[in-house]
Formats: C-alpha cells, structure tokens, sequence
C-alpha cells in the first residue's frame, strides 16, 4: 500500500528524529553522571522515536509479509 507524503507528514517525521536524538543526548550526559536507569530510559524513549520515524516503512513491512501468507495459502 502506497502512501502520498504530505508536508505534514514530513515535518512529523523529521521531529520524531530530532526528538531521539535529543534523547540519545540527555541519555549520554545522564550516563556520563552516573545515572544509568535514567539514561536507558531516554535510550527506550529515543528508540521509539526512531521508529515512529519509520512507522510508514515498517506498516509497508507488515502489509508485505501479511500479503506474503495470504498468497501462500492459496
């Protein structure tokens, strides 16, 4: 399935991807200080982020894999 990209749509990527890598920054200096349950934390926060990034790439992986069974089946 093939989905138009609009400008919100990019604008809203881009800030998923400046957001973990805001978080991977916070999560490294809070390491540096000897905070590591905090800095995993903004790691877990910034990976989720990366993939809200790439949450039209991933659904293209589901939708292909479950199109992949369907015609497996028949």
């Amino acid at each position: 399935m093939k989905r138009k990209q609009t400008f919100g749509h990019i604008v809203i990527t881009a800030m998923f991807l400046w957001s973990a890598l805001l978080c991977h920054f916070e999560a490294s200096s809070l390491k540096d200080e000897g905070d590591l349950t905090a800095a995993i934390i903004y790691w877990i926060c910034g990976f989720t982020a990366i993939m809200g990034a790439l949450r039209f790439k991933i659904a293209e992986l589901v939708y292909g894999i479950i199109a992949f069974k369907n015609h497996k089946k028949k």
